[in-house]
C-alpha cells in the first residue's frame, strides 16, 4: 500500500465543509493508501517520530491558517514542499485563487488525481512565511481575533460583521517603503502584500493579471483618506478589479520590498497574526511550493 500523511484541523470550517476523517480514511484506503492522522497543532511533535519523506502524499486539511502552517513547517524543516490540500474553512481565500471546487467528494478525488501546480511563496522576515497575503491596518486584525466559534457558525459573514466594527478605529501609520529603486513615505491606514485572487472572502480584488508563480507580489498601500467620501472612493476602487486607478491607493508589482515605521506594527500572514514589528523584509519565493490542483 502506498503511504499518506494527513495533516488535519479538528475545528477548521463550518459542519458543511469540515473533512470527515472517517470520509476521508474509507476514500483513500479504497484506493490503497495506508493513512496517518496529524493534528496541525501537533506536527512539531509528530516530526520527532516521523519521517515525512517516507509518505508518498501530504494531504492538509483545513484552512488558509492550517495550510501556511503546514506549508512554513515543511519550509523550516528543509522537507520536500509538495502537498494536496482540501480547503475548509471559513473563508478559503487561497483555495479560490487556485480554482479548487468546494465539493468535498471533488476535493479528495483531486488530492490523488490532480496535477502539480508551483506556487510562489512569501518570506517575511527571516523565519515566517506566507502565501498569499502580508497584511497590516484596517481589517486586518479581524482575520485573527474574530473567534472559531463564530467563523463556525457564521463563516464569512463573521468577518464582515467584526470589520464594521472596526471601522471606528480607524488608524494610520507612519511607514517607509522601499520597493525596488522607489522609496514611498507616508501615513497608511491598510497596507497588503498579496499574491492572491481574494483576500478576507473578495474575489477579484486586485487586477486581472495577478499571477501566483511569477515572482512578483501586488504590493498595496491605502493612504489616510481627507473625508468619508474619498473613504468610499477607495473601498470601491479595491472592488473594482483596479486600485492603482485611485489617488489614495499606491500598488506595484515587485519581488521584494523592505518596509520600516518608528512603532512596531501588529501583521498578519494568511489570516493569522503574524507578530509585530517595526521593520519587515519581505522576499518572494518563486516556486517554492507545488500543491496538486
Amino acid at each position: 500500500m502506498k503511504k499518506l500523511l494527513l495533516i488535519y484541523n479538528p475545528v477548521s470550517g463550518m459542519t458543511k465543509t469540515r473533512l470527515s476523517l472517517a470520509k476521508a480514511i474509507e476514500f483513500y484506503d479504497s484506493r490503497d493508501y495506508l493513512v496517518t492522522v496529524c493534528l496541525v497543532n501537533r506536527l512539531e511533535d509528530y516530526a520527532k517520530d516521523i519521517d515525512f519523506k517516507s509518505y508518498d502524499l501530504l494531504v492538509c486539511s483545513g484552512g488558509d491558517g492550517t495550510l501556511n502552517i503546514t506549508v512554513s513547517f515543511l519550509i523550516r524543516k528543509n522537507l520536500p514542499v509538495q502537498i494536496a490540500y482540501i480547503p475548509s474553512g471559513s473563508t478559503n481565500d487561497f483555495a479560490y485563487s487556485l480554482g479548487l471546487s468546494g465539493d468535498v467528494d471533488m476535493l479528495l478525488e483531486n488530492t490523488v488525481k490532480g496535477a502539480p501546480r508551483w506556487i510562489d511563496i512569501g518570506r517575511f522576515n527571516a523565519s515566517r512565511y506566507f502565501l498569499y497575503v502580508a497584511a497590516f491596518g484596517l481589517f486586518t486584525k479581524v482575520s485573527y481575533t474574530t473567534s472559531q466559534k463564530a467563523k463556525n457558525l457564521l463563516g464569512h459573514a463573521a468577518y464582515i460583521l467584526e470589520g464594521i466594527k472596526s471601522i471606528g478605529d480607524l488608524k494610520s501609520y507612519h511607514m517607509t517603503a522601499e520597493i525596488e529603486e522607489e522609496t514611498i513615505e507616508g501615513d497608511f491606514i491598510l497596507g497588503m502584500v498579496t499574491n492572491s485572487l481574494s483576500i478576507g472572502g473578495f474575489k477579484n480584488i486586485l487586477p486581472s493579471d495577478t499571477s501566483l508563480d511569477d515572482g512578483l507580489f501586488e504590493v498595496v498601500f491605502v493612504k489616510v483618506p481627507k473625508s468619508l467620501a474619498a473613504l468610499n472612493e477607495i473601498g470601491l476602487s479595491l472592488l473594482s478589479d483596479k486600485p492603482e486607478d485611485n489617488q489614495h491607493i499606491f500598488y506595484k508589482k515587485t519581488s521584494k520590498l523592505i518596509l520600516r515605521s518608528e512603532e512596531k506594527i501588529a501583521w498578519a500572514l494568511d489570516g493569522e497574526f503574524g507578530g509585530e514589528e517595526n521593520v519587515v523584509r519581505i522576499e518572494n519565493r518563486k516556486k517554492l511550493l507545488s500543491i496538486i490542483c
